[in-house]
């Protein structure tokens, strides 16, 4: 079974195995990635759409989402909860997505990056999309440990699925171009940030990391 296969056979009761605290992290999620108003956010990975009414209220009526995951199983999930016309579900392979360059102020990658089987390229085309001074955000919210423990735990084809810790993750950041990057590395929060430099702007500033 691949990754897609191993998502669509669980997407029925994916909701249902959430973290109780999930949605108060995914907020802050969405509070730290400075999402605005009228903002184009693309949610990379989303799985069964558990971001998407989170950044529906920070980006109000004025703003719009492209909600991208390979699994049909997970998309048909997320189609199925009636998000307004201003989310658009798309199944695609976040290594080369069809989408056009400098198209979104914000991209979030919640719980997905160690499903990817090329981070570094999928991080290069996630920075692609990014407009100027957009921001892109690696998130986890249950925390790194116990993402690693868990895909551990679950074996299959995410059994050696990681989420990298903050060093490895600032150069992946770092690599593809982005600039003020951090990364919070808590028991049960973690999260990476880094800016898409403006034009003519130095992309080899180093980076903070917290946590």
């Amino acid at each position: 079974m691949d990754r897609p296969g191993f998502f669509d056979h669980h997407a029925a009761t994916w909701d249902a195995d959430r973290h109780p605290e999930e949605d108060t992290r995914l907020a802050r999620v969405v509070a730290l990635a400075e999402v605005q108003p009228g903002h184009a956010v693309l949610d990379a990975g989303t799985g069964t759409g558990v971001l998407v009414p989170h950044l529906l209220r920070a980006v109000g009526s004025a703003g719009r989402i492209v909600a991208i995951d390979s699994s049909p199983g997970m998309l048909e999930v997320a189609r199925q909860k009636g998000f307004p016309p201003s989310v658009t579900f798309l199944e695609t392979d976040v290594h080369h997505l069809p989408l056009p360059d400098a198209d979104f102020d914000r991209v979030i990658c919640n719980a997905a990056l160690p499903h990817f089987e090329d981070r570094a390229q999928s991080i290069r085309e996630m920075v692609r999309v990014l407009r100027s001074e957009g921001i892109l955000v690696i998130s986890h919210p249950i925390g790194r440990e116990a993402v690693n423990r868990l895909h551990r735990d679950v074996g299959g084809p995410v059994e050696e699925d990681r989420v990298p810790p903050p060093e490895a993750m600032t150069a992946l950041l770092q690599g593809a171009g982005l600039t003020e990057v951090w990364v919070v590395d808590e028991p049960e929060f973690y999260l990476a940030s880094g800016r898409r430099p403006s034009e003519g702007e130095s992309s080899s500033g180093g980076g903070d990391q917290t946590g």
